[in-house]
């Protein structure tokens, strides 16, 4: 991630994965509690790791996607570099040529 902006970019991508983290961890979270006091049962536990799971799940697809739109921008950029610069020969021999 370079250029302007980068740094707030940066936080963004930070604040979104940890909500994408702690959003399924809190839910399941709240219905385990919920079902423990309505049913007498243990489920707390079970849907914690199964939130934690989740929110893992959760934040590497977002990285994930986020590396990969970088990647396709650096390459993107990487290849108009290299037409313009072969443009720039092509237009230098052309002009050599004219003398």
């Amino acid at each position: 991630m370079s250029g302007k902006g980068s740094g707030l970019r940066n936080i963004v991508l930070i604040s979104q994965v940890a909500i994408a983290v702690m959003v399924p961890i809190f839910l399941c979270v709240a219905i385990g509690v919920w079902l423990d006091n309505r049913f007498g049962t243990w489920l707390t536990v079970p849907l914690l790791i199964l939130g934690i799971l989740a929110g893992g799940r959760n934040a590497y697809v977002l990285v994930t996607n986020v590396v990969r739109q970088e990647e396709e921008k650096r390459k993107k950029a990487l290849e108009e570099d290299i037409m313009r610069k072969v443009a720039n020969a092509n237009n230098a021999g052309d002009q050599k040529k004219d003398l």
